[in-house]
């Protein structure tokens, strides 16, 4: 059986002339499913709250059924696909300090355009809009706000002085692009903890004591004629 292609899947999709004209492009998607996955808070973005994000407007028009399962399909195989990819680049990073994860905006060893950053920036500048405050306070906390700085350059901020931007900017977004992977995994790795830490703890199993059994505080006499009969 062939294997299916979510990305391609995903872009052969708003070709159609019945699809939803509004549909994310693939790489922006890629930005998209990436920052729900690495958002560093407690409890996961649930997919109820990110797939209306999927289009530019609130209300997308499928042609069929068949073409509304074809493209959350695409979407969930890329979704799941990334969750393996950047776990397993998460645990070779921690075990050999090797940084060997590829965001869709890197093709072979070249160098990424800015304009494919950008395109992906603006996917995951729109996940971070599901948790605001969540990323404002990794940006005000001096810890963390390292962890965001490599993606700010590519996010359509607005609002530039002209004069404010630096000469060597060209060299400057070359070094922030090359960080981004390495800053996907630590949002992952600080997304787990905190998810790990907003788990409640498993209920402690008792066995149920007979009365008949020793008593459990170790008077050496039956339960039933020791603390049961307190």
């Amino acid at each position: 059986m062939t294997a299916i292609d979510p990305i391609a899947t995903w872009s052969s999709f708003p070709a159609s002339p019945a699809a939803p004209t509004t549909a994310l492009p693939a790489l922006e998607l890629d930005g998209y499913l990436t920052g729900v996955i690495v958002t560093p808070q407690a409890a996961p973005i649930r997919p109820s709250a990110w797939i209306g994000g999927l289009w530019r407007d609130d209300d997308p028009i499928f042609a069929d059924e068949a073409q509304i399962n074809a493209a959350l399909g695409a979407v969930a195989l890329r979704y799941n696909a990334l969750i393996r990819d950047i776990d397993r680049s998460l645990e070779r990073l921690e075990a050999e300090r090797i940084v060997d994860y590829r965001p869709l905006f890197v093709t072979g060893d070249q160098k990424p355009s800015h304009d494919a950053v950008r395109i992906w920036a603006r996917g995951f500048w729109r996940a971070m809009a599901l948790a605001p405050a969540t990323w404002s306070k990794l940006v005000e906390d001096e810890r963390t706000r390292i962890i965001v700085e490599p993606f700010v350059g590519f996010f359509d901020v607005g609002g530039v002085d002209p004069h404010e931007i630096p000469d060597d900017i060209e060299d400057l977004l070359d070094a922030e692009a090359a960080l981004i992977p390495r800053m996907i995994l630590i949002l992952r790795k600080l997304a787990r903890i905190r998810e790990a830490a907003g788990r409640p703890a498993p209920p402690v199993r008792r066995n149920k004591i007979g009365r008949n059994d020793p008593c459990p505080c170790g008077s050496g006499k039956k339960y039933k004629r020791c603390c049961a009969r307190a």
